[in-house]
């Protein structure tokens, strides 16, 4: 094992994935019915397909973007971390919102210089 594989030695390793947060709020069990959902009628799109039923579903597609858009939700609330520095944290959100007003700024500015065009 070399000491890139471990987070202690190297400050740029990923951490790991955190489990999603329990008990489940009402966003995460959204995703989960819309995962059903989506595995359902993706599942009969297959079967459909393969010919052991009646073609229900013409396209699969929506089913396949139900079941990613459900995991997203299922995985928008994350298990706590342990901040290592709690002291540095109203350091830390001043200076991003700090970097998101200055990218604001450049991003309006680019959109005003864009439809100004050629006066």
């Amino acid at each position: 094992m070399s000491y890139r594989q471990s987070s202690s030695y190297d400050p740029y390793a990923p951490s790991p994935a955190l489990a999603p947060a329990r008990p489940f709020n009402w966003v995460q069990w959204s995703g989960v019915a819309l995962e059903v959902v989506g595995f359902a009628g993706f599942l009969l799109y297959i079967t459909g397909k393969a010919g052991w039923t009646a073609p229900v579903v013409a396209n699969g597609t929506p089913f396949m973007l139900l079941t990613v858009v459900g995991l997203s939700l299922i995985n928008s609330r994350r298990a706590g971390d342990v901040d290592l520095a709690p002291e540095l944290a109203p350091a830390r959100r001043r200076w991003t919102l700090l970097t998101i007003a200055f990218c604001a700024a450049i991003l309006g500015a680019a959109t005003v210089i864009t439809f100004m065009g050629d006066r």
